[in-house]
């Protein structure tokens, strides 16, 4: 049985408009993959705005184009407001699970990723997000060109993320003990 990690899915649930960017919130590390969404972007020619930092940073910052804003670090309340406004987040790394994915549904918003990893656990391809077959910049970027944010439901978006809520995981994580403490009992 898996236990997924506590998101606190409610800081999230405030539904906005989507203005005319994409947004990444990550660690500017080699295998997060940013410079694979900057070199799409840059030929796409979309803006595309970037939250974080990190060791690659300057060497990512060469590589953007002006379509592209990097915000660094930011607060809580900004990063949940750029993530509700935004028209999808771009998630172009592996990962074991994907805590901004889920942050990026409770928002409302789709989520366009690498299908790799624990993000399938994530997105349902062409409900909640678009997943993407192979880790190159153009495969992102074709998957970009054939995203439609308009296609994606807000409230679908919320509900699929309520099974990584603080409250399930407490709840999930309590039967495991209650489980574990009656076999353990003579």
């Amino acid at each position: 049985e898996v236990i997924y990690p506590p998101v606190p899915v409610h800081k999230y649930s405030q539904l906005a408009e989507p203005e005319d960017y994409y947004l990444i919130v990550s660690r500017l590390r080699p295998y997060k993959r940013v410079d694979l969404a900057i070199r799409a972007f840059n030929k796409l020619g979309m803006p595309l705005r970037i939250i974080g930092s990190g060791e690659q940073e300057a060497e990512l910052r060469s590589l953007a184009g002006p379509n592209i804003t990097f915000l660094g670090n930011v607060s809580d309340e900004v990063k949940v407001q750029q993530l509700a406004r935004c028209r999808a987040l771009i998630f172009p790394q592996e990962e074991d699970f994907g805590i901004t994915a889920v942050e990026a549904l409770a928002s409302g918003r789709p989520v366009i990723a690498y299908d790799a990893g624990g993000v399938r656990e994530i997105v349902v391809n062409g409900v909640t997000g678009k997943l993407f077959p192979e880790q190159s910049w153009q495969a992102l970027a074709d998957a970009v060109i054939r995203f439609r944010y308009e296609q994606y439901d807000p409230l679908k978006a919320q509900a699929s993320v309520a099974k990584f809520s603080v409250t399930t995981f407490e709840q999930v994580w309590e039967k495991m003990i209650s489980k574990v403490t009656e076999h353990t009992q003579v």
